[in-house]
């Protein structure tokens, strides 16, 4: 069966998996849906059909994406609710919005969840997925083949495994952003010019991710690799040690975890 996907908002991640499901899919398959008419001028460049709201479009759709924002989300999907295809299904890739209160506010729908983080931009993305038991195995193909088209995808066992996707991946590009800036500030501050500084930072995390992601190795076993006894790279770690690293970015998920619980508890 050739599913019709749509989007519902066409923002950033929106936009960062229907450029990666239009490398395989025929653009004809693909709605998208935004009360902002300048968003979607490059979806229907590429001959996307888009438009401002719902309408029998919609009931076209075997999976509708709810790409919107969470504090809109509800105002947003309740005018779609008569249209909804019966034998389809929703896929949320909103944070902090359980099932259950997506499904309520979409008349009993059922919702499946992912959690992708913005790498996906450039197909590198790497998702979180979870579909409740008894999903249809149609529906959980068309869900994988849209989330998969912008990176890889895990699948959590339960719902509560997105929340922790979404406090590792889904945030994690930003806590990599921090040390590369730290790097690079490390750099500005012992002469380097800002160019190099930004080089040097940018190409030993890409370069250490690469070589991780083509090894079967723990990262324990690799950064052994790099680190000689009594060696430049063994007194920097001792530093790092020192302050207790594996703490401090314990402690950084727990945070994340715990604002998700807020948010959760609001939208119920």
């Amino acid at each position: 069966m050739e599913h019709i996907i749509g989007f519902l908002g066409g923002g950033n991640m929106a936009g960062a998996m229907i450029g990666g499901l239009l490398k395989t899919t025929d653009p004809a398959r693909i709605r998208v849906a935004d009360r902002h008419p300048e968003k979607l001028e490059h979806f229907a460049e590429a001959g996307v059909r888009t438009y401002e709201g719902p309408g029998d479009w919609v009931t076209e759709c075997t999976l509708l994406v709810l790409a919107v924002k969470p504090q809109n989300m509800k105002e947003a999907v309740e005018p779609y609710v008569p249209f909804l295809n019966p034998e389809g299904c929703a896929l949320s890739i909103a944070a902090g919005i359980e099932a259950s209160a997506l499904s309520a506010w979409l008349g009993g729908y059922r919702v499946l969840r992912a959690m992708p983080n913005t790498p996906a931009l450039v197909g590198c993305g790497m998702t979180g997925f979870w579909a409740p038991e008894g999903t249809p195995d149609e529906m959980l193909a068309a869900a994988l083949a849209v989330l998969k088209a912008s990176g890889d995808v895990v699948r959590v066992p339960d719902e509560n495994g997105i929340d922790l996707v979404g406090a590792i991946p889904g945030s994690g590009p930003a806590y990599v952003f921090r040390f590369m800036e730290a790097l690079e500030a490390a750099g500005l501050k012992r002469g380097l010019d800002p160019k190099a500084a930004r080089s040097l930072a940018l190409g030993t995390v890409y370069g250490a991710a690469m070589l991780a992601r083509s090894s079967d190795e723990p990262f324990s076993r690799l950064r052994e690799k790099v680190t000689s006894k009594g060696g430049t790279t063994a007194k920097a770690l001792e530093v790092m040690n020192a302050r207790d690293v594996d703490g401090m970015m314990d402690e950084a998920i727990e945070a994340a975890l715990k604002r998700t619980a807020e948010m959760k508890a609001l939208f119920r």
